[in-house]
């Protein structure tokens, strides 16, 4: 009998029908599994997630069971913003939801994607082993929110209506902060996890003594298996960067560092930053912090599709990561695995994925001098920087290797089983 694994995550899918049409739900390595698990002859799957409906929804395409739950929180500005402020917790209407898709599947085992949902709560909820996939904590991102952009700037600069309706980077704060107490309850009571640095085993072992901690790799989606990175220096050099717009990413970093460039350097420098558009609170927020003109030369461009990522990433000479805090940022194993040269804040889990000097470049969090010196060193030897590359791709391709990934998680399924049976 096939084991019977049912998948629940948060997304922002609006409908069934979009996730129906091809499997894709917005979160490219939840879909890179399903498409994996999916071979599968000795797997049954199920998706459950919280969707735009008003009731539960359940669909079979190419023999997956797909659930859509509703997502109880307010679509309306004024109550979303009484949410916030009263803290009215919605969890148990969201499981209460899952517990329905659960009963409906009855699988052997439950799959919850990340330790910031409500989700993991199901681990008290029914008699079903729980296997929890990290992907960051926010325990520890509300420690480095203030690290990059002071509490002090953040709420002067802030828009006022977002601080208004609580909607701003400074608001947000509050609102993961208590996010970040559930996480820590469904940390202590959950009893196994899926997870692949020394910084997340780490943690798990702090933060849920007891449990069974299983290393077990990521998904990374197949276009970046099909391209290479392969460029010559140009007379611009280009860096790029994946980030969303929220203060511990290091976007402040990138700026700081192109000001040391334009001031230190002779070359000519161009930073692309994707995953953030212009006209965010954050751009706002850094350009009244450093002043007019500050950001010449870096560009936001928003959200882009596989594609044109791809194609951007290629274009470019260095893939820069500044952040404050991480675990596996998919974007370096991205990166890695086309062949960039990479330059990192040797933060969280990134040291897990590059070995320093040897897959790419690790260099101290919230330093732009040594970002910026250590992206000069590697265009002044530009060949040293193409070993890099070849040597992240050669690592990553391994590493991400999903027949070997799939492997490891029914693995995984078939220990839980014989010790749950």
């Amino acid at each position: 009998m096939p084991i019977k694994i049912l998948l629940l995550a948060s997304s922002r899918l609006g409908s069934l029908d979009r996730l129906s049409e091809d499997l894709k739900s917005g979160l490219p390595w939840i879909d890179a599994m399903i498409a994996e698990l999916g071979k599968s002859d000795t797997i049954s799957l199920a998706f459950a997630l919280q969707s735009g409906h008003s009731s539960l929804e359940k669909r079979i395409v190419k023999g997956i069971t797909l659930y859509a739950m509703p997502d109880f929180r307010s679509k309306n500005v004024i109550r979303r913003t009484l949410e916030h402020i009263t803290g009215r917790n919605v969890s148990a209407k969201v499981n209460r939801e899952a517990l329905k898709a659960i009963e409906d599947f009855n699988p052997d085992i439950i799959q919850v994607f990340g330790s910031e949902n409500p989700f993991g709560l199901i681990a008290n909820l029914q008699h079903r082993p729980v296997i929890l996939y990290i992907q960051g904590f926010l325990s520890i991102v509300i420690e480095k929110w203030y690290s990059g952009i002071s509490r002090w700037n953040q709420f002067r600069f802030a828009n006022f209506k977002g601080l208004l309706l609580r909607y701003s980077i400074f608001s947000e704060y509050y609102t993961d902060s208590k996010r970040a107490e559930r996480e820590r309850e469904i940390l202590k009571n959950c009893k196994y996890f899926f997870g692949r640095t020394d910084f997340d085993k780490r943690i798990v072992s702090l933060l849920s003594p007891g449990s069974k901690y299983f290393h077990c790799e990521e998904f990374i989606r197949e276009d970046f298996f099909k391209a290479r990175w392969d460029r010559s220096l140009g007379m611009v050099v280009r860096c790029v960067s994946i980030l969303k717009g929220t203060s511990y990413k290091g976007v402040d970093l990138l700026v700081e560092t192109m000001l040391l460039l334009q001031k230190y350097s002779s070359c000519c420098f161009e930073f692309n930053i994707s995953g953030i558009a212009e006209d965010e609170e954050l751009i706002r927020i850094i350009r009244l912090k450093y002043g007019r003109g500050s950001l010449q030369g870096i560009n936001f461009l928003g959200r882009k599709v596989t594609k044109d990522l791809i194609a951007l990433m290629c274009d470019s000479d260095f893939y820069l990561h500044p952040s404050y805090v991480e675990n596996s940022p998919n974007s370096v194993c991205e990166a890695m695995i086309l062949g960039m040269p990479i330059i990192s804040t040797n933060v969280g889990g990134v040291s897990s994925l590059i070995t320093d000097k040897k897959e790419g470049i690790l260099v101290q969090e919230g330093d732009p001098y040594s970002l910026a010196g250590a992206i000069l060193e590697l265009v002044k030897d530009y060949e040293f920087a193409r070993v890099l590359g070849q040597n992240a791709r050669k690592r990553s391709i391994e590493r991400h290797d999903p027949k070997a990934i799939a492997h490891r998680l029914v693995e995984v399924y078939e220990i839980i089983l014989n010790k749950n049976g």
